[in-house]
């Protein structure tokens, strides 16, 4: 019995792999998947001030002078480190302590020195900034509120 499976086993495992097909490949994604990259070029303003908690730098861009939509763009030092932590927009000046109201707008991870695209409907009032840490399920720091154009 051993000999006949120490044999067989390799002639079936070479016949295993060669019969294998390969895998399918895509050469681009589809036009519904694709990111078009954005560029925010105008900075309308920067600020350090609006998290009292933390030192970290805050610029809002935008894609033309006047016209476009906005962005947020954060530099932190480089020990301002939090596990898995995202950015969301909410509107007006809510109360926020431990829970993310239901109209919180995810903007995306925190980054140093990458622009995170705001809503359209942001554009006309207020709001604030919450660092959310996804790993710890709690609210890290809320900014203060700001309006989207120069101070």
């Amino acid at each position: 019995m051993v000999i006949v499976l120490g044999v067989l086993l390799p002639v079936a495992f070479a016949v295993g792999i060669a019969a294998h097909k390969p895998v399918p490949g895509m050469t681009s994604l589809p036009k519904e998947l694709v990111v078009s990259p954005q560029q925010f070029a105008v900075t309308e303003w920067e600020r350090a001030d609006l998290f009292t908690k933390t030192p970290i730098q805050v610029r809002l861009l935008r894609e033309s002078t006047g016209t476009g939509r906005f962005a947020v763009e954060f530099s932190a030092a480089k020990d301002f480190v939090k596990p898995d932590l995202i950015v969301y927009w909410v509107a007006g000046s809510p109360n926020l302590t431990d829970k993310l109201p239901d109209n919180a707008r995810l903007l995306g991870a925190f980054t140093s020195s990458v622009a995170l695209p705001l809503s359209p409907d942001a554009a006309p009032g207020s709001g604030v900034l919450v660092l959310y840490s996804l790993a710890d399920q709690e609210v890290v720091e809320v900014s203060k509120p700001f309006a989207l154009q120069k101070p």
